[in-house]
């Protein structure tokens, strides 16, 4: 008995990867030929493939070699598939085999031989033929921005989700909930029959001890005999509601791919159920939840008619739980004549794959960010997201710092070549370094021996308080998204406080941030009948006008008068030595009746304030009559004081040290609170 070993081949119409063939036994050559054409027909490509292969050892028939060259490109065997069309274009003489020679740059474009590939798609560009020369144009701008990209730049480190999670088949849709990674896997059981189309799994693993990803258990007996793949999951977090694509086969072609949905229950999900409102004579892939125009949607991809091209990206607005108003297109900007797959949404950013743009290989990734009304131009990711094999199937995190993509690239688990199947690659962001410097200063000068507390706002049990005696900086690490509240504090200082919001940060970011604080005045304590001096109010010689400077002194007293409703003060006002005593005298008085009648303009009753004026008679230093003294000496002599006669027995003030010639006068200003 001639026994032949087959695995389903799952198109990348689904999945973006296949399953290939393994080895067969010995037949006949006409046999082979007849069992390849029985393999096309339900396109099988990994065993027509093998069909065809053994019956070119038994008869060198250079005619099957373009067949055979493009089932290793189908089948994503990149090395073979360019040896093959290399022997096609070599053996054209005349040159003019364009499918061929552009065939044969494209493998050698994704096998990384890009000045190779150049070369070749040149040729094809500058020929007649007018399909194949505009996709040679593609090829070379993806070539271009490829050797232009600097692959040290903003590369992140992408490896291997490791053997637990990948097989020798194809792993596919990682998805990330609850610290859990789901994705499908077609990894055949051991035991299982190798001649039957095998389950697609919904599989989830969790981390180990050593945080690496454990052996994953099935999700949930989703599958039946009449939908036997699951091809895709996401799961929107806020109502906890998986999408997933069930596909049915027609042979080993797609007949259908429908999302289904499932309601979180418990620690399980519901059975699933069919979304309303999308395409259902179409295939529909790939479905994302994200948020448009203030609405829940959903993201997907389809080949529905009415598109740009192969497959297109759309979105359905959201009505209730599993029912979606029309699908809307999103348009020429991200759309192409190729295929658009594997989007994913977060926080206003769409990432997706597609290898109808300029790209490092097959399909590389790219982002789009939307501003409220329209989407951006798609960017290329770079390296290490993208390869210049297949790369899809992004996404992150939470937190936006870890996350999974799928690709066929160099390091995959594969059954034959090494770019076969797809595996789940895990990536590492780096997140930004968030440095926090804090300056205490008086006046713009170092201030040392502070106290700084900091912590996040509303989050009082992670305060942190540092005392610094020996210097006037405090230095920190913040996390990235959250907001702290500082702090600083010093004996004999007002303290002073800050808000800094480490949200939407993404690059290395240092805050500087100076506080300077304010001192205490030294406090004293006056009594009743103890004159206190108005300090900044002076006035021209021989006028009894209020100075536009001396208004914040008269201002802070009205404050304090209506703080105070029972305190009666007498008002009264000084003269220089200048001029005569009788005048001086009246000029005094119109002066503090001057200062009076500000406050009452100000609602002060007229009773609570005795304004007096006592000329040059209580002089503060020797400026008497025809003594030789400065004009400031003199201004000094002019001025306006209060003092309580009824009501509070004491107001706080502080002090205020001047000189004047030569000795101390200690005099009080009214600046600061009162009690």
């Amino acid at each position: 008995m001639k026994v032949l070993t087959i695995i389903i081949c799952i198109p990348m119409l689904v999945f973006g990867g296949a399953l290939l063939a393994q080895p067969l036994t010995t037949i006949p050559y006409q046999a082979h030929l007849e069992k390849a054409s029985e393999y096309s027909e339900t396109n099988n490509y990994a065993s027509q493939l093998d069909e065809l292969e053994e019956a070119y050892k038994k008869k060198r028939d250079k005619s099957m070699i373009p067949l055979m060259a493009d089932l290793n490109n189908k089948l994503r065997d990149y090395a073979k598939a360019e040896t093959l069309y290399k022997r096609i274009v070599d053996a054209d003489k005349s040159g003019n085999n364009m499918e061929a020679m552009f065939k044969y740059g494209r493998m050698l474009k994704m096998n990384d031989k890009y000045g190779e590939a150049a070369e070749v798609l040149r040729k094809v560009k500058d020929s007649d033929d007018e399909k194949w020369s505009s996709l040679a144009i593609l090829e070379l701008k993806g070539i271009l921005l490829a050797v232009q990209t600097d692959s040290t730049i903003n590369q992140v480190a992408v490896t291997s989700a490791g053997p637990k999670i990948n097989s020798k088949s194809g792993e596919y849709s990682p998805f990330i909930f609850e610290n859990e990674l789901y994705y499908t896997s077609t990894a055949l059981e051991n035991g299982a029959d190798p001649g039957k189309v095998y389950l697609v799994k919904l599989l989830k693993s969790q981390r180990d001890k050593e945080m690496a990803w454990a052996k994953p258990v099935e999700v949930s007996a989703m599958l039946t005999a009449s939908s036997p793949a699951l091809g895709n999951v996401a799961i929107s977090m806020q109502d906890q509601v998986m999408y997933v694509t069930k596909v049915t086969f027609n042979g080993e072609e797609v007949a259908t791919s429908r999302v289904y949905y499932c309601v979180r229950d418990g620690n399980g999900w519901s059975d699933p159920a069919i979304v309303q409102g999308l395409p259902d004579s179409s295939i529909v892939k790939h479905p994302m939840p994200g948020e448009l125009y203030g609405r829940d949607v959903l993201f997907f991809s389809s080949d529905a008619p009415g598109g740009t091209g192969g497959f297109d990206l759309y979105y359905a607005t959201k009505l209730s739980t599993g029912v979606f108003d029309s699908p809307v297109n999103l348009g020429s900007m991200i759309n192409t004549p190729a295929d658009e797959i594997t989007p994913f949404y977060k926080d206003g950013r769409l990432v997706f794959a597609s290898d109808g743009l300029p790209s490092f290989g097959g399909l590389d990734l790219y982002s789009t960010e939307w501003n409220g009304t329209s989407w951006s131009l798609p960017v290329n990711m770079g390296f290490g997201y993208n390869s210049p094999a297949d790369d899809m199937g992004y996404v992150v995190d939470e937190e936006g710092y870890e996350g999974f993509l799928v690709s066929n690239r160099v390091g995959t688990t594969s059954l034959r070549g090494k770019t076969c199947c797809d595996d789940i690659f895990t990536f590492q962001k780096s997140k930004p370094v968030i440095d926090l410097d804090v300056y205490v200063l008086d006046e713009n000068k170092p201030l040392r021996g502070g106290n700084l507390t900091i912590g996040e706002q509303f989050k009082p049990e992670t305060n942190m308080t540092e005392g610094n005696d020996n210097n006037y900086k405090f230095s920190y690490e913040l996390e990235i998204n959250k907001g702290y509240f500082i702090k600083v504090a010093k004996l004999g200082y007002f303290p002073d406080s800050t808000y800094v919001k480490t949200t939407d940060i993404k690059v290395d970011t240092a805050f500087v941030v100076k506080i300077n604080l304010v001192p205490k005045p030294e406090i004293e304590v006056i009594s009743t009948n103890q004159p206190i001096r108005l300090n900044s109010i002076y006035y021209d010689y021989n006028d009894a006008k209020i100075l536009k400077a001396s208004k914040p002194d008269l201002d802070y007293l009205n404050e304090l008068m209506i703080q105070y409703p029972t305190m009666v003060i007498e008002l009264s006002s000084h003269t220089d030595s200048r001029g005569n005593d009788e005048f001086n005298q009246k000029l005094s008085q119109r002066r503090a009746e001057s200062a009076k009648n500000y406050l009452v303009d100000k609602g002060i009753d007229t009773a609570r304030i005795q304004a007096v004026g006592y000329g040059e008679t209580m002089l503060l230093n020797n400026c008497v009559n025809d003594a030789k003294c400065t004009e400031e000496e003199h201004r000094f002599n002019r001025r306006t004081e209060f003092k309580i006669i009824s009501g509070p027995t004491s107001i706080e003030i502080k002090k205020q040290i001047t000189k004047e010639r030569g000795k101390v006068i200690d005099t009080k200003t009214l600046e600061t609170k009162a009690k």
